[in-house]
Formats: C-alpha cells, structure tokens, sequence
C-alpha cells in the first residue's frame, strides 16, 4: 500500500521504499498500460517508463490527493505522448480504425484487414486536427474501449463531459471527411 510514508522516503530516494513503490504501482499500473497497447513486452517497457516519470515528479505531488488517480493520470499522459513520437505505436492503435468515406465516418476495421499507408495517414490527419482533450477521449473511448466512466475517473471530468467530447469527435470527423470528400470531388 501507499502511504503518505513510503512517498516521503522514496522522495529521498531510498531505494527500497522506490522497489517497494514500483510493486505497488506495477499492479495498478501495468494493467492501464497492457490496454493501450495489448501487447506485453512493450507494456512492460513502457511501464518501466512512465515509473520512472511518477518517481521524478513525486516531490510535487500534493499528499492530500489521490495518489492512484494522480499516477494513472502521469501514466496515461506517458501512454499518449509514447504514441505520438513513436510511429510504430501510432500504427498498432491507429491500424484499427478506417475511414468509411461512402458514410462520411470512421470506423473501426475488421481484425483480418489491413490500411495502406495512404489511407493510415489519411486517418491519423484528420485525428490530429481534433481538439487535444476531444481526441484523447476519442482514441480512449473508441480505440482503447474505456468505458465513459473510466475516461471520467481517468481524466477527472464527468462522464457527460467525456460522452460530449466522443459525440463531438465523430461529428467533426464527419465534417473533416466531408470537407475532404467536397475537395476532392471539385477536382
């Protein structure tokens, strides 16, 4: 368990209140990051990493707060980050989406199929161009399949809030394809 006690020392960097803290943040913590990316191996790298980014900024967290919520957050923002600096990432989340252009959406993929590099740019462009929060909700929602309730708990907002920013995701990818499908057909 974590206490108040066990922060103060491996604030001081003892060493086996830090072995101490990571078996503990491993249990909560390693589960959050097999859902983002289901495979193990990088995981548990990136796992090790976010650990690391918890470790640093625990000499500012605030001990009144909730420490589980405050390191899920620092780990999900370590998920996200990874993902957009490291294209083979981006490919295993992104790869599960494709656009539909005959219906203006996007949609998720059968598993057997895959998206050319053509279209997987085509989609990861028009996610980009989505508000910063809307597409993290998006891409926990719909990619990730977090309930409305975890992306509340996770993100500290309410569960309408994150059924907004999904409801508003799609309605602007719609548009964003249709824009798109608009240029394309006065060419």
């Amino acid at each position: 368990m974590i206490t108040n006690d066990l922060i103060d020392k491996c604030v001081r960097q003892d060493i086996r209140a830090q072995l101490e803290m990571h078996e503990c943040c491993f249990r909560m913590l390693m589960p959050v990051c097999y859902k983002f990316v289901r495979n193990e191996e990088m995981a548990r790298e990136l796992y090790n990493q976010g650990f690391l980014k918890i470790l640093d900024a625990l000499q500012y967290f605030d001990q009144n707060k909730d420490f589980t919520q405050w390191a899920k957050k620092i780990m999900m923002n370590k998920l996200i980050d990874d993902y957009r600096s490291k294209k083979s990432l981006q490919k295993l989340i992104d790869d599960n989406l494709q656009p539909d252009f005959a219906s203006n959406t996007i949609r998720l993929k059968d598993e057997n199929t895959y998206l050319n590099q053509a279209e997987e740019e085509r989609v990861n462009y028009l996610l980009e161009k989505l508000p910063e929060t809307t597409r993290r909700v998006f891409r926990l929602f719909a990619l990730e399949g977090y309930s409305h309730q975890e992306i509340s708990d996770l993100m500290k907002m309410s569960t309408g809030t994150s059924k907004w920013h999904v409801s508003n995701a799609r309605n602007l990818l719609k548009r964003f394809v249709t824009k798109k499908l608009n240029v394309v057909s006065h060419e």
